[in-house]
């Protein structure tokens, strides 16, 4: 499926809610982007993964790795479609862990999986998880990229959609200064 048209099939499908959140990266916004109603659809999902797939294909990932939520979903579907195995994570950021009986193999080439992206944090951690354990990270797939800058994590980062919404940090959010009242979402 061509580029522009997996953006397109993602935005269709990905709602964006308005409002004030928090997300886990400690940034605020007054968009969040929904992967509830792509994880709810068996075929939209396994389009997902196919193209995803194929452009981590030849990074020859032996596990997927993915936070749990809509992104355990997507990242089961792609590990299917990899032929590889699905390991997940759970845990605030930057207290993420494996979960109990998820394990990374010393030396296995383990892909990311991140539903959206904002500062990279979230993937960084993951990394790090993977690094600890002797694996190597094969790179990061993206459903979302909302960061608004190319992120360098170090590995080939690959977004299928690229929304343009704005982020701020905590002090000069103007939405905190207009008093409106903060929903916490793990984006």
């Amino acid at each position: 499926m061509e580029t522009a048209s997996l953006e397109s099939l993602v935005k269709e499908h990905a709602p964006v809610r308005r409002g004030h959140f928090l997300l886990s990266s400690g940034m605020h916004t007054p968009y969040y982007v929904e992967l509830e109603a792509i994880v709810q659809d068996p075929g939209l999902t396994a389009t997902i993964g196919h193209a995803i797939a194929e452009r981590f294909g030849e990074r020859q990932a032996q596990a997927v790795l993915a936070v749990l939520g809509p992104d355990a979903i997507l990242g089961y579907e792609l590990a299917r479609q990899l032929g590889a195995r699905a390991i997940f994570a759970d845990g605030p950021l930057g207290g993420r862990t494996l979960r109990p009986r998820f394990r990374v193999k010393v030396g296995e080439r383990v892909l990311i999986l991140m539903g959206v992206i904002v500062t990279g944090d979230s993937a960084r951690g993951l990394m790090r998880l993977v690094a600890a354990a002797g694996g190597q990270v094969a790179g990061v797939a993206v459903l979302v990229d909302r960061s608004s800058v190319p992120l360098q994590l170090g590995v080939p980062v690959e977004p299928l959609a690229v929304f343009d919404l704005e982020a701020y940090h905590a002090p000069v959010c103007p939405l905190c200064s207009e008093g409106q009242p903060l929903e916490r979402r793990l984006e």
